[in-house]
């Protein structure tokens, strides 16, 4: 009797922390609601992708959350860094028009068109409890100093705990003076206390023009959910374009046919982030393997690919290295143009980085 108390106890205060916690968000508005509710890409119950996918592989063994927190508890060698990865220091308030930074997994900083624009900014744990996705240390830790003192436009993909962390928004919200963001995403941000008059909802396609440049929110394969309940929200990727110059972040998702949809809308990006890592035999429809990715960045009509989601966070069973080390392989069969920039280093689509700085570890 004792013991079944102590489990019924539990389970409610497990219930009661996840229902009002902050860190897992909040719950769409009306006006959200209606936004949601109207787009082609919901069911009446979930979002869905645009062609048929499986989150997980039943029966396969990476499948297994058993083995998943084995792995992560008892590491294999080589899975993780065996020291601090090297990364450069920045100054982001000197950034200037065309130049990007690379924080480590999709987190990015560039300038374009005199502003400031931010992707994904997590800079602490890709979990919500203190128990696990710690980030690998840094020779250099960044924090949130290191960001711009001013961020006009801050991108978002999805609500996954490695792309839209609660205790980052708090550090840089104030600074933030738009977020772009999928459709039920809003309710996450204002339920930390960001303005509302300041944060703008996607669908799929949806585009809006600040200044000079145009921001649409593109399909991805993906899923989204921040407790138990899935895909309440929107997933995508970014496509950023001014005169004479576009980028494409891709945000998370597996291989498919939205890639070559968004070339025959956009033609060429100068500069496409590409998802590459946290993939698994367990997950394929919803990540990438490196081979997916490179073909991902043909399917784009890249001219110029960077490997990202990667370097940051140990998220798969994969060793911290393989998904650069088989980008490589990948890129170079397919002659792809490819940079691999350090975290930190400041650079431009024209002058891309390539050094294989992962080698030295």
């Amino acid at each position: 009797m004792g013991i079944f108390i102590v489990i019924v106890l539990f389970i409610v205060a497990v219930f009661v922390f996840m229902r009002f916690a902050p860190v897992f968000g909040g719950v769409p508005d009306i006006k959200s609601q209606k936004l949601i509710k109207a787009s082609p890409n919901f069911n009446s119950k979930v979002f869905i992708n645009l062609e048929p996918t499986i989150d997980i592989v039943k029966n396969n063994p990476q499948a297994s959350m058993l083995n998943f927190v084995l792995q992560a508890l008892f590491p294999p060698k080589g899975k993780l860094p065996t020291k601090p990865l090297p990364n450069l220091k920045f100054d982001a308030n000197a950034l200037k028009n065309g130049e990007f930074i690379w924080l480590g997994h999709v987190s990015l900083i560039c300038k374009l068109d005199g502003k400031t624009i931010v992707t994904d900014p997590v800079l602490h744990r890709a979990f919500p409890l203190p128990l696990g996705g710690k980030p690998f240390a840094y020779e250099h830790a960044i924090t949130a100093s290191y960001y711009p003192e001013v961020i006009d436009i801050a991108l978002i993909s999805h609500d996954h705990y490695d792309h839209l962390d609660y205790k980052t928004i708090l550090e840089l919200k104030d600074r933030i003076a738009k977020f772009l963001v999928p459709l039920g995403v809003k309710a996450h941000l204002v339920k930390w206390r960001v303005s509302a008059d300041k944060i703008y909802e996607f669908d799929w396609f949806g585009d809006q023009k600040i200044g000079n440049l145009n921001f649409t929110f593109c399909p991805s394969r993906h899923f989204s959910g921040r407790t138990f309940k899935r895909n309440t929200t929107l997933w995508g990727g970014w496509a950023v374009e001014e005169a004479g110059f576009s980028f494409y972040f891709s945000g998370d998702g597996g291989y498919g046919k939205h890639f070559k949809m968004i070339n025959e809308k956009f033609g060429e990006f100068d500069l496409v982030f590409i998802e590459n890592g946290a993939y698994s035999d367990g997950w394929p429809y919803v990540h990438m393997k490196p081979e997916e990715s490179a073909q991902a960045l043909k399917d784009l009509g890249a001219r110029l690919g960077v490997p990202v989601h990667w370097g940051k966070f140990d998220l798969s069973y994969h060793a911290w290295d393989e998904p650069i080390r088989r980008f490589e392989k990948a890129a170079t069969k397919l002659e792809l143009n490819h940079a691999t920039p350090m975290i930190g280093e400041v650079f431009t689509a024209q002058n891309p980085p390539r050094k294989k700085w992962w080698d030295e570890i």
